[in-house]
């Protein structure tokens, strides 16, 4: 790749095959010596805060023109709006091309947490203390200490984040770290269906240790809270057990019903009200609790993409994942074996990467839609697929 070319990033690069970086290593150590490498070519321009609008063809083409020759002959032309000077409003721009990759990724385009992925009642409202990352809890220690969080997902992010507030708790303990996790799945061990299901062999450590950290936290629902140590639920060694000071409450197989405020509280706390799912078709029931005097909420549900820029544009999406429809397919037959390992995919090849509408491509997070697997090797793939596709002039 480019970043091979360039000293820092190819050092970096070394480093991320024996070590596994943070996101702001990775962006400060790879992604701006790259950026200000590239920024420096006569041949390309960079426009930070940079919003697409909406992406279409030149002269008379829409939609719904048909003729594939006609569409390639046709330019793009991209709404873009920046920041004016001195900061008053925004600025248009028009960018014709000829060909138009979207990269724009979908991290920070969250899922809605209610029934139905649609938008729980008041969750909008409550934008500004939902979280739809995972946060640096430590830059924020205020907002979690002696303070009530709900943690909402059943992944990899979701327990990323309640280990450091795990971890926030051990470093703070005069004070308390209350936390509320909601799954809509439940954590079923004895029916052979754990919360985290174990990758054999797993080649990251780290993301084993997470998963015992799961189910343990899963199985207990605060049973071993206040001990230093825990069995872990598939009766391997035993794994530390957060501090006193932490405390968390499990609520299995539920989605978020509506979020309200509790107007009587000066520190202007939430209340979640959860309904129970069913265990066996995941339908929702007439069961429901309240979660009260949260101050803030985690959304850790994943992430779909923005398709809006690009509606005006021939794009065969599929009708699950909002992927582009031949990648979507190629990723669908391929998780046929079984594997819940991500690590273990390939790239699809280039004719994966074409859509209907010519020279108009979609790589990286934002090619895979709602899904979670995304690798950065397969975006690297990716990009190298479609340098090839556009010097064939495809």
């Amino acid at each position: 790749s480019l970043g091979a070319a360039i000293p820092e990033c190819k050092e970096m690069g070394k480093e991320m095959e024996a070590d596994y970086p943070t996101g702001k290593e990775f962006l400060d150590q790879y992604l701006r010596p790259l950026g200000e490498y590239v920024a420096g070519s006569e041949r390309c321009k960079i426009m930070l805060e940079t919003k697409v609008v909406s992406i279409g063809k030149s002269s008379k083409l829409l939609k719904g023109d048909m003729g594939k020759i006609r569409r390639k002959g046709a330019s793009f032309r991209t709404l873009v709006t920046t920041q004016a000077d001195h900061g008053k409003g925004e600025k248009e721009e028009m960018i014709i091309s000829d060909a138009v990759v979207d990269a724009s990724g979908t991290y920070g385009n969250g899922n809605w947490l209610g029934q139905g992925g649609i938008p729980a009642l008041g969750e909008r409202s409550f934008s500004a203390s939902i979280i739809r990352t995972i946060p640096n809890v430590v830059e924020d220690a205020a907002r979690y200490l002696n303070k009530t969080t709900a943690v909402v997902g059943s992944a990899y992010s979701a327990i990323t984040t309640i280990n450091k507030l795990k971890e926030l708790a051990a470093a703070n303990t005069a004070a308390t770290v209350d936390v509320h996790w909601c799954t809509r799945r439940g954590n079923d061990v004895a029916e052979g269906s754990p919360l985290y299901e174990k990758i054999e062999n797993d080649p990251l450590p780290q993301r084993e240790t997470l998963s015992k950290l799961a189910n343990a936290l899963a199985s207990s629902n605060n049973g071993c809270a206040g001990t230093s140590v825990c069995a872990t639920t598939d009766g391997e060694a035993k794994d530390e057990w957060p501090a006193p000071n932490f405390r968390l409450l499990y609520h299995p197989r539920v989605q978020l019903e509506s979020i309200s405020s509790n107007a009587a509280d000066s520190d202007s706390t939430m209340s979640l009200l959860l309904r129970d799912v069913n265990e066996l078709d995941e339908a929702a029931t007439d069961k429901v609790h309240a979660i009260k005097d949260v101050s803030t909420v985690i959304a850790n549900v994943g992430f779909r993409p923005d398709t809006s820029i690009f509606q005006e544009l021939q794009v065969h999406q599929c009708y699950a994942s909002e992927g582009p429809m031949k990648l979507a397919a190629a990723l669908m037959s391929a998780s046929g074996s079984g594997s819940v390992d991500c690590l273990a995919q390939e790239s699809p090849g280039k004719d994966t990467m074409m859509n209907p509408e010519p020279s108009f491509y979609i790589v990286g997070m934002k090619s895979y839609g709602r899904s979670s697997k995304f690798l950065l090797t397969i975006g690297h793939e990716q990009v190298h697929h479609v340098m090839e596709l556009l010097n064939e002039g495809i």
